[in-house]
């Protein structure tokens, strides 16, 4: 490593020869250029202009095409076809105005931004009606409890569903499951006395 003096100590490059080129001591098969298109029988003018008419890059586009529709409608002559023309010019009216109002409402939300964070969320001060919230079963919890009833806070109850009607009376007291049986068993050499 060379040192020299106000500069960091770096290491030596490394230097080795350059990679060979991957077309050195390649084989290619024999030119499978269309005879047409040989440079011997074409200028290039001429064959930019054959490719451009075989791609159709001369063309116009539908956006191009529609472009060039005069604008102005010729006056129907009978009645029926003022009609057609009046549907088909509100027609094109309403299909213009909904694509509009579409990206008027996508412009809005991208100008907008993410609203996470902005809303307001009322977070509860009294702890109590919070802990009874979280510790209490739908049986047990005060009647102006905000947890839905299910089964994550009725345990295996079994319960009346009537409670989910609101003009019916209050509901009963759900009936507990019996609890499990218990087996119970002596100890080897035991015996009963």
């Amino acid at each position: 490593m060379s040192r020299h003096p106000n500069h960091p100590e770096y290491a030596d490059p490394v230097v080795r020869e350059a990679s060979p080129m991957s077309s050195v001591g390649s084989v290619h098969g024999p030119d499978q250029t269309n005879s047409s298109d040989a440079e011997d029988q074409l200028d290039q003018w001429a064959f930019e202009r054959k490719w451009a008419d075989r791609l159709e890059l001369r063309r116009a586009t539908r956006e191009e095409e529609q472009a060039d529709i005069d604008p102005l409608f010729p006056r129907p002559s009978t009645a029926v076809e003022e009609k057609i023309l009046h549907e088909r010019i509100l027609r094109n009216l309403r299909a213009k105005i909904a694509e509009l109002e579409d990206d008027e409402l996508f412009e809005k939300a991208i100008l907008r931004g993410s609203q996470v964070g902005m809303e307001d969320y009322a977070v509860p001060s009294d702890i109590d009606n919070l802990m009874r919230d979280m510790m209490l079963t739908g049986a047990a919890a005060a009647p102006n409890s905000s947890t839905a009833p299910g089964p994550w806070n009725h345990g295996p109850m079994r319960f009346d569903t009537s409670f989910l009607d609101q003009d019916s009376e209050a509901p009963e007291e759900p009936q507990r499951a019996p609890p499990p049986l218990r087996r119970t068993t002596r100890a080897k050499g035991k015996s009963r006395k």
